[in-house]
This record gives structure tokens, C-alpha cells and sequence, in this order.
């Protein structure tokens, strides 16, 4: 499998190499969001 290819496969390759890295980083997002939930009732805020 050698460049270059035919345009077909090589868009929707682009769109799935989109696709995951969206995907992977809306589950950071995700996981950022939940651990900043988690972490904030158990640390005691002083203003």
C-alpha cells in the first residue's frame, strides 16, 4: 500500500484520523471534568 492512493481512500482515512482524535479528546475533556468534580468537595477552599 503505497502513495498514491486512490482520493476515496485517503478521505476517509483524513476523516478517521479526525474522528479519534476528536473522540479521544472530548474523553479528556471528560475525564478532566470528572476528576476536577471528584478532587473538589474533598479539598476545603479558604478565601
Amino acid at each position: 500500500m503505497g502513495f498514491p492512493h486512490c482520493p476515496i481512500c485517503v478521505s476517509v482515512a483524513f476523516l478517521t484520523a479526525c474522528i479519534t482524535v476528536t473522540r479521544s479528546y472530548m474523553f479528556y475533556l471528560l475525564y478532566k471534568e470528572s476528576e476536577k468534580r471528584r478532587v473538589l468537595p474533598l479539598v476545603p477552599v479558604y478565601d
